[in-house]
């Protein structure tokens, strides 16, 4: 678990390790480094090929969430077994905002719902929410107490319906339906368990919890014993967790001691960026937050200029 502060080199340290276990005889196809975005996942592939060449790092898995999902699904969605009791084939279509919208629109109109009241957007993220906390349609409706919710586990079921007799999945999807293909399918899992024996995962405070079943799968393979041989090295700082509103859990990463065992902590607490007046300020802001592990940032580019408020 490497807690690090802003501006303290997670990245650098990301891709140096990555390099340094190929150098030390890692295959790259056993190394699987998971981030954020494209344009991160991007640059993490660009410095490690910059170590050891962009012949040997460019058949590494190293990608976003959902791109890594994708690929599992592009791969295995055929084994998957689905609510509705229709299966999907490889060559599955995946529906941005603009199409779950429309269906959306649609499926209210055919339930005679109140189109103010249940806008496209609204029950689309409520559906998102569920999908990141791995509620699908059958769970969202048991859940489903108030009037409002139930009738928006309607719209779920329906749009389901949807999507599965379209052959295509939307963006949620993409890790839910990993997830549940791989705590269903044993030969799926141990396929990739055993290729991905080192994982990497970046950001880890902004993990929800698809996202955390999806490593956790990966890493244990659904045991409680991990072979030493493995390596899971996450990157994060419960800090700068801005993201619950879109379903990110900054308990998985004050949970990661908990949840594996033999952790090494490491914290990397100098700012390159920052002078030592604004990481002052910044600490004694943070460390009244309960919830969070212990770290303070320091500066080695003098106290600087002195804070204002304006």
């Amino acid at each position: 678990l490497i807690l690090a502060g802003a501006g303290s080199g997670k990245t650098k340290v990301l891709t140096t390790r990555t390099a340094y276990m190929i150098k030390h005889g890692v295959s790259t196809r056993n190394i699987l480094a998971v981030t954020f975005t494209n344009k991160a996942a991007k640059e993490m592939k660009a410095r490690i090929g910059a170590i050891i060449g962009e012949d040997t790092v460019k058949y590494m898995w190293v990608g976003t969430f959902h791109g890594i999902c994708g690929r599992i699904l592009r791969e295995n969605i055929d084994k998957l077994n689905t609510a509705t009791g229709k299966n999907y084939d490889k060559n599955f279509t995946i529906y941005d905002d603009s199409d779950t919208n429309q269906i959306i629109t649609r499926i209210v109109k055919k339930l005679n719902l109140d189109e103010k009241l249940y806008a496209p957007k609204l029950v689309k993220t409520v559906i998102s929410n569920a999908k990141n906390k791995m509620w699908d349609a059958e769970r969202y409706s048991s859940l489903a107490r108030d009037f409002k919710s139930q009738r928006i586990a309607q719209i779920y079921e329906e749009y389901e319906k949807v999507l599965t007799s379209n052959n295509a999945i939307d963006f949620d999807d993409m890790l839910m339906l990993t997830v549940k293909l791989l705590e269903q399918n044993n030969e799926v899992r141990q396929k990739y368990y055993d290729r991905f024996q080192h994982i990497m995962v970046d950001e880890y405070q902004d993990t929800n919890q698809a996202q955390y079943q999806l490593v956790n799968l990966l890493y244990t393979n659904g045991q409680k014993e991990v072979p030493p041989e493995r390596s899971l090295c996450v990157v994060g700082d419960v800090d700068q967790s801005i993201y619950s509103w879109r379903g990110a859990d900054f308990t998985i990463i004050l949970n990661f001691q908990h949840d594996y065992k033999g952790v090494k902590v490491i914290k990397l607490e100098q700012n390159y960026r920052s002078t030592g007046n604004i990481l002052n300020a910044a600490n004694s802001v943070i460390e009244n937050n309960e919830e969070r592990v212990e770290k303070v940032l320091y500066s080695n580019k003098g106290d600087g200029e002195k804070l204002g408020f304006y």
